[in-house]
């Protein structure tokens, strides 16, 4: 858990892009936002996959 003090700061910095973020969350239905959830899911699997093979030096994609 955070203490207080840095809790404060974390909010104080990024605030205002959590309520862009709602705002933004807002204009979607539950059935959108599920699809959005999946696809950033998905995506960041496949940025940590890339990443690894980058920092490995292989290519897992067969060309």
């Amino acid at each position: 858990m955070l203490e207080e003090s840095a809790q404060a700061r974390v909010l104080e910095v990024y605030g205002p892009f959590y309520a862009r973020l709602g705002s933004l969350f807002a204009d979607y239905g539950p059935d959108e936002i599920a699809v959005l959830t999946d696809w950033f899911t998905r995506a960041r699997s496949a940025m940590r996959e890339s990443l690894d093979e980058i920092r490995g030096g292989t290519d897992r994609s067969g060309t």
